[in-house]
């Protein structure tokens, strides 16, 4: 479908005056896509920071977006006219791009910025972009790894980092690279998540160790899960971390602390393995935990054959369940907090589990089931403290 000037409907029309006039055209998903990115690290303080700079140069658009901790960039193709650069009110113009109608849109600016789509207009505020600072330079890149599988890690181990902003070293993500291995951990002191896989190092003998704020590592990777390859960069201080793909970029900061020796408390025997279904323990955990009040504990007495569920002890309401198992080892019975068992199911690949526990008031350790009865991947391990009963 055209207009009437013969524009397709997915293309955008901006014109920015800011001295001197600012012209060009770029597809409006490609805008959408790019808005949405940046303002993912857009502060919640006001004033400069709180603003997106777009900078229009021979056949792009740069938008960046800063907090003086965590940076993020995208660049795309566009017919840029005049070049030039402006500096918007960054969540109001991400708000704006979501709820776009399909249709072009002109923009245009003096001491305000003017954006007409359709039948919609809307005015922002024009922000000081003489005033915005320089964003940090990406570091040197160390390696590439698949875009899915390492979105997908990042999600796995970041469950366990920490809500709670009071030690930022649990918020963080421990990042490990060792040759041809990547490890990731992260820890909120109830529960510990580690994941292991290969990647491509730029040089023979990588070594290095570093902690990413995890929530932050998390929102970008998710958004750059398609992506084919991801390339990891790293300050020679080991000071910032970045990525970059597709023309997208982000930086940040490392958190400073010495990270738990994590290895060290994964269990290295068990007296009881069990195999279960990872579907049918989820949903069998999820409605016993109907009647759990407030940090109570879903207990699983686990014997041959099956895995009792249970919750609402010493009151009226109360919860059973019964979910087929293959039991290795002695039976137990042992507490957990319902939510962080159904995070660790949540992160595991695979359609079976196996839970391998040492007694009542140990920690245990998830990892996936292969097919066969003896085998499972422990490239990804969730330990989860238990409950006592």
């Amino acid at each position: 479908m055209t207009d009437s000037t013969g524009m397709t409907i997915k293309e955008l029309t901006l014109t920015v005056q800011v001295g001197s006039e600012v012209r060009l055209r770029v597809e409006h998903d490609t805008l959408a896509d790019a808005v949405a990115w940046t303002a993912r690290t857009l502060p919640k303080t006001a004033g400069t920071l709180s603003g997106i700079l777009l900078e229009a140069a021979d056949d792009s658009i740069t938008l960046s977006s800063y907090d003086m901790d965590v940076s993020s960039q995208a660049v795309v193709a566009a017919v840029v006219e005049q070049p030039g650069r402006v500096l918007v009110s960054g969540r109001l113009l991400a708000e704006i791009a979501r709820n776009l109608p399909n249709a072009p849109i002109s923009m245009s600016a003096d001491t305000k910025v003017k954006l007409t789509c359709g039948r919609s207009t809307f005015t922002l505020p024009m922000l000081a972009s003489e005033e915005y600072p320089p964003l940090p330079d990406l570091p040197p890149v160390i390696g590439k790894v698949p875009g899915t599988a390492f979105s997908g890690a990042v999600s796995q181990v970041s469950i366990a980092t920490s809500r709670n902003d009071a030690v930022p070293l649990y918020t963080g993500i421990r990042l490990e690279v060792d040759d041809d291995r990547l490890t990731m951990a992260a820890t909120d002191r109830f529960r510990l998540a580690v994941r292991e896989m290969p990647w491509s190092p730029e040089q023979v003998g990588i070594s290095a160790a570093v902690v990413v704020q995890g929530r932050s590592l998390a929102d970008a990777t998710k958004s750059l899960a398609g992506a084919e390859v991801i390339k990891l960069a790293l300050s020679e201080d080991a000071r910032m971390l970045g990525i970059e793909s597709a023309g997208r970029r982000f930086t940040t900061r490392l958190l400073d602390g010495e990270f738990h020796k994590f290895r060290s408390l994964l269990p290295t025997e068990s007296a009881s393995r069990v195999r279960i279904e990872v579907a049918a323990l989820s949903s069998a955990i999820k409605r016993v935990a109907l009647v759990t009040e407030r940090n109570m504990a879903v207990r699983l007495l686990i014997k041959d054959g099956e895995v009792e569920l249970s919750a609402g002890l010493g009151s009226e309401t109360e919860a059973v369940e019964y979910v087929e198992a293959r039991l290795d080892g002695d039976p137990l019975q042992i507490a957990f907090n319902p939510q962080f068992l159904l995070d660790g199911l949540a992160a595991l690949d695979h359609p079976e589990c196996e839970i391998r526990c040492t007694e009542a008031s140990k920690p245990v350790v998830l990892t996936g089931a292969a097919d066969s009865t003896s085998d499972r991947d422990d490239s990804y391990q969730y330990l989860l403290m238990p409950v006592r009963i």
